[in-house]
This record gives C-alpha cells, structure tokens and sequence, in this order.
C-alpha cells in the first residue's frame, strides 16, 4: 500500500434503525387514533362487530380481522417501492438527495400544518370514500376488508399528515423500501391496535375518555409537529445546492419559535378557529406545555454553538 493511501471504511449500517422505526411509527399511529377522525369511530366499530353476531367470539374474530386490514393495506402501499428498488437500487439514495423532492416535501409537510391549524381539510375524493363504502356491504370477510378500507379514506383529513411524516422521513434516508414496509406496519398496527384491544376487552371501553374539543387539541398540536419537521426538508436542499439559507442558527431559531408558539398555545394564550373554549387548563395539558417550553429553552444555547443531543439528527 502506498504511503498516504487511506482504506475506505464501510459504514455499518445501525441494526437498531429498523427497531426505532417500527417503534416510532408504531407511537404515532397510535397518537393518531385520539383525532377526530378516528377517536370517535372506536366505540361504533367496535360495539358494530359485536352486536353484530350472535356469537361474541365472532365479532370479536370479525373485529380482530378488520384490524388485520388496516394493516395489510398500508403494508400494500409499499409494494411499489419494492418494485422501484429492485429497478434502481440507488433509487432512495437519489430521492434522499435530490433538491426537488425535498422542496416537494416541504411544501407537502408545511401545506399538513396549516390543516391541522384548521384552515381547511385535505380529504380524499368523496366518491372513492362511496364506492369502498358500498363495498363493505357486501357482508363476509370482503366486506370487513372494505369496511377497513373505508376507515382509512375517511380518516385521511388526520392521518394523511401523520402517514407524509412516515413516508416523508423514511424515503429521504437510505433505509430503502424494507424501512418503508417496517414503517408502514408500525403505522398501520398502531392505528388498528385499539379496535382490536376493544374489541377482546370490551369492558375497556368504559374508561375511554369521551369525544370533545380536546381531539382538537391533539390535532393542532401535530401540526407544530409538521411545521417543525418541515424544515429538514428545505434544510436537506439548501445543503445539497450550498445556498447557505437555512444555517444552524436559521434551522434553530425556526425550531424554537415553532415550539414556543406550542407551548404557548397548549397554555390557552391563544386558539384555532375549531378550538373549543378552554374555561380551565386540564393537568394533561399543561404538563405538556411544560414539557414544550422546557425543550425550547432546551434549544436556546444551540444558538451559540452548544451541542444539543437529543436532536443531534436534524439541524445542518
């Protein structure tokens, strides 16, 4: 060898990446059930399938099944990546670095916030939501499958963003189209799991906190999430193309005015326009209010160089 000449090292891949996925995504799947798009279909899904039958074990088989297809159908919505993989290989390291796809992500994540803050609903053509609708009639496992189908094209106003986050983060990595079918497992059995948990434990039920404008809450509250998140998008192109736009301290300062305004809000200093009125802060609340303000202080001294670990991952 001669002298000076460096061996590249092979980066090792983390075999936890696929752990930490499925988990997360796993998380968020099941926040995405306290929505209103879904919180309230629990109770009415799962009281369907067992009053439906005669047979308690049935209805609980039947609803068992429905949650098997809320999974098995986001699960499907991998397979053409699978396919895009096995044509290009490099494929996802191109789109992780490809300046127009991240702009293309951050306008989809920032166009989620603003309809989480409630300035209009991103829904699914309402003929699609018919036709699966009608499906379900038909009665048989087929009709449960399509019930599911229903479930999901309904839902989407509250978990389209939730499933952009997944699909957004996943194909701008190099995980490639495995990470993806992990990812999407995780989303799909987190939002499939209390339906399923219900329906085997149906005296659960009555502890379920009743529908009103806290749902709202949760939901505003994910869109700071996608707000924030936005922008290792925008700051994933400004790094391929060196525009210098989006620093450290740019990307920091964007982060803590993002959370601020969070913290602030889940302290009542201000509403959404499908807010109900807060006569009193909940405990819930507030300590995640805390908890938001703590990490935006948290976030502060990275202005001035300070290494914050916890997000090690995401500014420039």
């Amino acid at each position: 060898m001669a002298e000076g000449e460096t061996v590249p090292v092979e980066k090792k891949k983390d075999p936890a990446d696929g752990w930490t996925i499925f988990l997360g995504t796993l998380i968020a799947g099941m926040l995405v059930t306290f929505t209103p798009c879904v919180f309230p279909m629990i109770p009415m899904t799962v009281s369907f399938f067992l009053k439906q039958n005669s047979s308690q074990a049935k209805g609980r088989f039947n609803a068992l099944f429905y949650g098997i297809c809320i999974v098995s159908i986001y699960v499907l919505l991998s397979v053409p990546f699978h396919i895009f993989e096995g044509i290009d290989k490099n494929i996802f390291a191109d789109i992780s670095t490809n300046v127009y796809l991240n702009l293309f992500f951050f306008a989809v994540f920032i166009t989620f916030a603003i309809s989480f803050f409630g300035a209009f609903e991103i829904t699914m053509p309402n003929s699609l939501a018919s036709k699966a609708d009608n499906a379900s009639n038909s009665g048989g496992l087929m009709g449960i499958f399509f019930m599911a189908l229903t479930l999901i094209i309904v839902s989407f106003s509250c978990t389209g963003p939730a499933l952009g986050l997944v699909f957004g983060e996943v194909l701008s990595s190099d995980g490639g189209a495995t990470l993806l079918t992990v990812g999407l497992t995780g989303f799909g059995l987190g939002l499939a799991m209390p339906f399923m948990v219900f329906a085997l434990f149906p005296n659960l039920m009555g502890n379920l906190p009743k529908s009103g404008g806290w749902l709202n809450t949760v939901k505003v509250v994910f869109g700071f999430i996608e707000l924030a998140l936005a922008f290792k998008f925008l700051s994933n192109a400004d790094l391929v193309e060196q525009w210098h736009i989006v620093t450290r301290e740019v990307f920091l300062t964007i982060w803590i005015g993002v959370f601020l305004a969070m913290a602030l809000y889940l302290f009542g200093v201000f509403q959404t326009p499908h807010d109900s009125p807060v006569p009193f802060i909940s405990v819930g609340r507030m300590l995640l209010g805390i908890v938001t303000l703590c990490f935006t202080i948290y976030l502060i001294p990275g202005l001035w160089g300070a290494p914050l670990k916890v997000i090690s991952g995401f500014p420039p």
